[in-house]
């Protein structure tokens, strides 16, 4: 647990010291725990990681926080299904902090999602190298629109196994691997 504006959020950091930095923002109702087979796939591959649990009072300031709190200075940006929304915005508004973006099922605040809402009408481009994976063909209709506000490499990756990235956990290692190395 890392106290970031007066409340807990769970945090997961492990792999090589000295290795690059993944910090992955969970989907909702997922523990850190939950991504404990991916990790251990990018440990392998020489990658610390940061696992955040979402939580509904987690903004970009408090993850920017909880990375400020690890002396983390940059690292490849995750984002699982709701924490992809707040990966989205980070990726958009922290260029400082981030060396590139993948995420699951979410497509860029400015894009309606598949029930029509539009998140943030004002957010603004992303300007790293990013990665799209889609289990669904509603949220590669989402992902094809979001690449108007891509400004680097954008890749659109449709998940082999079912929905849950327990059950796609080889393929979602090697797109964070090959986005770590693309930047």
């Amino acid at each position: 647990m890392v106290t970031v504006d007066g409340f807990g959020v769970p945090v997961e950091v492990a792999g090589p010291e000295k290795g690059s930095v993944v910090v992955l923002l969970a989907a909702a109702q997922k523990t850190p725990a939950a991504y404990e087979a991916v990790c251990q796939r990018l440990h392998t591959a020489s990658l610390k990681t940061v696992v955040i649990g979402l939580d509904p009072r987690l903004t970009s300031k408090s993850v920017v926080g909880i990375l400020d709190t690890l002396d983390i200075r940059w690292a490849l940006l995750v984002g699982d299904r709701l924490g992809g929304e707040l990966a989205w915005e980070l990726a958009a508004t922290r260029l400082d902090r981030f060396i590139g973006l993948v995420a699951i099922d979410r497509g860029h605040p400015r894009v309606a999602d598949p029930a029509g809402v539009v998140r943030d009408e004002h957010c603004p481009p992303v300007e790293l190298n990013t990665t799209v994976l889609v289990s669904s063909s509603a949220a590669r209709a989402v992902a094809n629109a979001s690449q108007r506000f891509v400004y680097g490499e954008y890749r659109i990756v449709d998940l082999l196994g079912r929905r849950h990235a327990a059950d796609s956990t080889a393929q979602l290692a090697a797109e964070i691997v090959m986005r770590t190395s693309t930047w």
